[in-house]
């Protein structure tokens, strides 16, 4: 009986890090489209593009808002997979930016606890700034400087009462074409709660307790 329980926990152990650490964000990278860029839909502050008519329009799976998702290697919007400290591996295909004041969103519903939010982000063309907002709450404000090369940002937010809703918006003041921060690889994970990890500890030395002594 000793011996279930020990195997029992190591495996609830395990379930409640394999929960903690699993992506909640549905398509972070952006990837699926079949065109060089996307605009799903133009930002109500910017009035001209290349003539006044976006070259092409569509939508990106799992995402919302007045943004652009772009190849990253595409020429017309400076390359991004060139600037500094792209990785090829962990990024893919596809970026998004936030251009100008536009804005970037999923219906991401969490429940009550504390999570860790990160994402990578670069610019292209004008320094801009854009803010973090989930549930409606602001949860951090960026800076990306004109040309800068890839960083990555983390914060960490807890929800009380839970809520829906991740946000990247630009600030209002940027109205210039230009002023456009890359957006790529936005990952949410659950931070476990100290209970969770003295279970998981348990569970695991348990687990090592019942493998040493079926060895002898």
């Amino acid at each position: 009986m000793f011996k279930k329980i020990f195997i029992a926990a190591a495996i609830g152990a395990v379930a409640m890090g394999a929960q903690a650490t699993a992506p909640i964000v549905k398509n972070g990278s952006f990837d699926g489209s079949t065109s060089d860029y996307v605009y799903n839909d133009a930002p109500a502050s910017v009035t001209t593009y290349y003539g006044g008519v976006p070259t092409q329009s569509g939508t990106v799976a799992d995402w919302a808002g007045s943004f652009v998702s772009i190849a990253s290697n595409s020429g017309p919007w400076g390359n991004p997979s060139g600037l500094a400290n792209f990785d090829a591996a962990t990024q893919g295909g596809y970026v998004a930016g936030v251009q100008a004041d536009g804005t970037l969103s999923q219906a991401l519903a969490l429940t009550e606890g504390e999570y860790t939010l990160s994402w990578t982000t670069a610019n292209r063309g004008a320094d801009q700034t854009y803010s973090v907002f989930f549930g409606g709450a602001q949860v951090d404000k960026v800076t990306t400087i004109a040309g800068a090369g890839w960083t990555t940002e983390t914060v960490t937010f807890t929800t009380l009462t839970g809520g829906t809703g991740l946000s990247f918006m630009g600030d209002t003041s940027f109205h210039n074409t230009d002023a456009t921060s890359f957006i790529d690889n936005v990952a949410v994970t659950a931070v476990p709660e100290p209970t969770s990890l003295l279970m998981m500890a348990v569970g695991t030395l348990g687990l090592l307790a019942w493998r040493r002594r079926a060895q002898v």
